[in-house]
Order: structure tokens, then C-alpha cells, then sequence
């Protein structure tokens, strides 16, 4: 979980926020409204492959393990 905080606060606060909450134009992570949806299947598809838009894929960058910690 340490691990996946570090990668989180890495990559992913920039634009989802320190608290998870989002930004202007980057979704709310904390809630229980999730665009493509929040079960463990959604999230690691959108870690690893992204989404339309801004979501860059991250599986060739965090690799399975990182993959795995963030989600």
C-alpha cells in the first residue's frame, strides 16, 4: 500500500489530486461515481491501457507489479 502511494503521488496527483478528490477536468477517484467503472476489472484496465482523452496508459511504465500497487 506504501509502495502505491508513492506511485500514485508520482503520477497520478498531478491532475486526480493529493486527496484523490480531482481537479478541473480530472475525475473524482473518492467517490462512488466512476466513469468506467469502479470495480478491480475497470480500474486496472484504465491503469494499464487509459482512457479516451487525457488518461495516459501506465502498464509499460509501472510495469505488472506497480500496476497492481496502484490498483
Amino acid at each position: 500500500v506504501a509502495l502505491g502511494r508513492s506511485v500514485y503521488a508520482n503520477n497520478c496527483a498531478q491532475c486526480h489530486g493529493a486527496d484523490a478528490r480531482g481537479a478541473r477536468g480530472f475525475p473524482n477517484l473518492a467517490d462512488a461515481d466512476w466513469q468506467w467503472g469502479g470495480n478491480a476489472d475497470a480500474v486496472l484496465a484504465t491503469i494499464q491501457h487509459g482512457r479516451t482523452g487525457v488518461m495516459p496508459p501506465w502498464g509499460a511504465a509501472l510495469g505488472d507489479q506497480g500496476v497492481a500497487e496502484v490498483t
